[in-house]
């Protein structure tokens, strides 16, 4: 009997054992990935959710450019569940609506700002460009393209963090747009991601700006590893930056030219060959240097590539677009910023 005790101890010892050190670096951990990893599904990692990934359509409902029944395929899809008179999150208990209110506190929050962008920041604007004001991203939509010729925003630092959420990735078509934007469906079984220009992680601070991010006039179709790989890379390196030195102002967009290939159920929606990424830091009352950076960049899987190799200069942006970046700007200094761009003068600044 003693004996039977003293090996439970043990038995109950060793496990209590694993449990503490599984999660951990070492042979214990090792072990225990290598158990669990043979009961888990082959295909678990191919499986996971890709929130950049356009859902696949539902072939009873259909959508079409402006169509007054439904926005979407999505759309279509989640007025079925709603037409079913399920409860949904708004018909929960109090208790539910307090803890939402309490915990969620933090993503509801608004801008310490009113998210105005500065003519400064913008490119130069033709009378019969089509102009869409979000609270804190404007932006110039083609309809011929289906997608922005570019879209601009102010990034502070105190944007950046915060409880905000991507939800549902709820991607959303854009009613401002004259002719309406392309839609989700678009993206279906394309093989593309729906990229974002104005990226929803500059926006952690405030569920509304957050949100308004999924809007379809902000987004292209992007390869998805390029998406989810350099892009992503440089979206959160810009993030840094704009912690570092509190505020900057991005032009993000896709360079445009006749003949691209197009995708969409609905729409034509524009395939671009080459993504273009611009900060600026200018605050005339710091007394600090401005400087200005650009990436130009082949929307394709640029594996083991590091972004600064695709640094260029404003000039040559605006060369490959047809656009006038910054044209408010002072002509002298405008010169001087769009002719000098220097990964090291960003990356050095301490």
């Amino acid at each position: 009997m003693k004996s039977n005790r003293i090996i439970l101890i043990l038995i109950f010892f060793g496990i209590g054992y694993v449990l503490y050190y599984k999660d951990k670096a070492g042979p214990i951990g090792s072990l225990w990935k290598t158990v669990t990893g043979v009961f888990q599904s082959k295909g678990s990692d191919l499986e996971k959710k890709n929130p950049y990934k356009a859902p696949e359509p539902d072939n009873e409902a259909s959508a079409t450019k402006g169509d007054e029944k439904y926005d979407d395929v999505a759309t279509a899809t989640n007025k079925k569940s709603t037409d079913k008179k399920e409860p949904t999150k708004d018909e929960g208990s109090i208790f539910d609506k307090i803890k939402d209110k309490v915990f969620n506190q933090d993503s509801q929050e608004e801008t310490t700002d009113n998210g105005e962008i500065p003519d400064f920041a913008l490119p130069a604007i033709r009378k019969s460009d089509e102009i869409i004001k979000h609270k804190n991203y404007t932006l110039r939509y083609e309809e011929d393209y289906e997608v922005p010729a570019w879209v601009a925003h102010k990034l502070r630092g105190e944007y950046t963090t915060g409880r905000a959420s991507r939800g549902d990735n709820q991607f959303m078509p854009d009613r401002k747009v004259k002719g309406n934007s392309a839609l989700s469906g678009d993206y279906s079984s394309t093989g593309y991601d729906r990229g974002h220009m104005v990226p929803a992680g500059d926006f952690k601070c405030c569920q509304e700006l957050m949100t308004e991010t999924f809007y379809m006039s902000n987004i292209c179709p992007q390869a998805p590893d390029f998406n989810r790989g350099i892009w992503e890379n440089i979206e959160s390196r810009i993030r840094g930056w704009a912690v570092r030195d509190e505020e900057l102002f991005i032009v993000t967009g896709p360079v445009l030219r006749k003949g691209l290939p197009t995708i969409g159920r609905y729409n034509n929606v524009a395939v671009p060959e080459f993504f273009y990424k611009i900060a600026l830091f200018y605050q005339p009352k710091s007394g600090k240097t401005p400087r200005a950076i650009a990436f130009l960049l082949p929307n394709e899987a640029l594996h083991g590539k590091r972004m600064n190799n695709y640094v260029v200069s404003v000039d040559e942006v605006e060369k490959a677009t047809g656009l006038d970046f910054f044209a408010k700007l002072p002509n002298e200094l405008q010169a001087k910023l769009e002719a000098n761009s220097s990964w090291e003068a960003w990356t050095k600044i301490q």
